[in-house]
């Protein structure tokens, strides 16, 4: 089986793996009017990171069935560093996995502050804030190298990195309103998206 091949049936299957996390998650989480005290609306970011999203996904179709028709975008990428960068979807289920039980049920498909809800700093948020936003974009991000397709990658990537930033925006403010000086404590020991280097 040629690698190019290979590569055609992993993205799919990639793409099909996060969906469905995020769907499972998703069902066992239901958001309802009761339990929710205030939740993210939304703006122009998410509108745009959707058709960035409908892109992503149109040029990864053509990629699978009909490669012709998007090999003009593809970049040079030597094959060890495809490989090489399975490591990094890999590594993003392993965060999303870990953060998803660390929040338990705290977590939602949209950003919001539900009744008794506790500021959860254990697990990966013990050193970072965001740790499924990372995982999001170690997964996604991984589509750059795999595709080596830059009409496929800018679709997935920009759609991912708006809507990240655009959640993580909301989150902090949200939860600097609810939990206040123990939120800003909690900010100065951790880092966004990464590990802090010095405290």
């Amino acid at each position: 089986m040629q690698t190019e091949t290979v590569f055609r049936i992993i993205l799919p299957v990639l793409i099909i793996s996060f969906v469905s996390h995020r769907g499972y998650y998703a069902s066992r989480h239901k958001e309802t009017a009761k339990s929710t005290l205030k939740k993210r609306e939304e703006g122009p970011a998410s509108k745009l990171a959707g058709i960035l999203g409908l892109v992503g996904f149109a040029a990864l179709l053509a990629y699978i069935i009909k490669p012709d028709w998007v090999s003009w975008s593809s970049l040079p990428f030597p094959t060890w560093l495809r490989w090489t960068s399975l490591g990094l979807p890999v590594a993003g289920f392993a965060l999303l996995q870990w953060s998803q039980n660390a929040l338990g049920e705290n977590w939602s498909d949209n950003p919001r502050m539900i009744k008794g809800q506790g500021l959860v700093t254990s697990g990966p948020y013990r050193i970072i804030r965001h740790p499924i936003y990372a995982a999001v974009l170690l997964i996604l991000g991984s589509i750059f190298f795999l595709s080596a397709n830059l009409l496929v990658s800018l679709g997935w990537i920009g759609m991912t990195i708006l809507e990240v930033s655009s959640r993580i925006r909301y989150e902090e403010l949200l939860m600097l309103e609810y939990f206040g000086e123990q939120y800003r404590e909690y900010m100065k020991r951790t880092g966004r998206l990464f590990p802090r280097l010095i405290q």
